[in-house]
């Protein structure tokens, strides 16, 4: 199927253009069977693969994206209890200054546990959106291709 001339990409018409191609195959003697050309079909097939939303082909890449997020959040959680722990040792040298010390430790802690913990909960729902996003471009497109399946099936079942 030549689509250079045809301006805009039409999953349909290209559907249309298999089912055409597998109506008009040889049938085989005796049986319920054709011949198709493999080469024409496969690149068919692989054409139309091709052209399927970039949503599809960039699922696997919103997932490592979403990984590297949460990852990132994770080596900022350490990096501050890191510090935190390095400033705590740094005041135990004198008793009112290691008590200051270990309240203001617990605090830089207790602060950085929270943001490590909002940086964990924003890394999660921006995941969630993108795979929300995803999911439903993914379950539209299964749809369309459960349509154009049971068309092909009743195109071919009224041959």
């Amino acid at each position: 199927m030549d689509n250079a001339n045809q301006g805009r990409y039409d999953p349909i018409k290209h559907i249309d253009f298999l089912i055409d191609m597998i109506k008009d195959a040889s049938s085989v003697p005796f049986t319920d069977k054709c011949s198709i050309e493999r080469a024409e079909t496969i690149n068919s097939l692989e054409a139309l693969r091709n052209q399927l939303p970039p949503s599809v082909a960039q699922s696997n890449d919103i997932v490592a994206r979403a990984q590297d997020i949460i990852n990132t959040a994770r080596e900022k959680n350490k990096k501050i209890l890191d510090d935190a722990n390095r400033m705590y040792a740094m005041k135990v040298n004198d008793h009112e200054i290691t008590r200051g010390a270990r309240e203001e430790a617990a605090n830089i802690i207790a602060n950085a546990e929270l943001q490590a913990e909002e940086l964990r909960r924003n890394a999660h729902l921006y995941v969630k959106s993108l795979l929300e996003q995803v999911n439903q471009t993914l379950g539209e497109s299964i749809a369309r291709v459960q349509t154009n399946l049971r068309e092909i099936d009743s195109t071919i079942d009224h041959d």
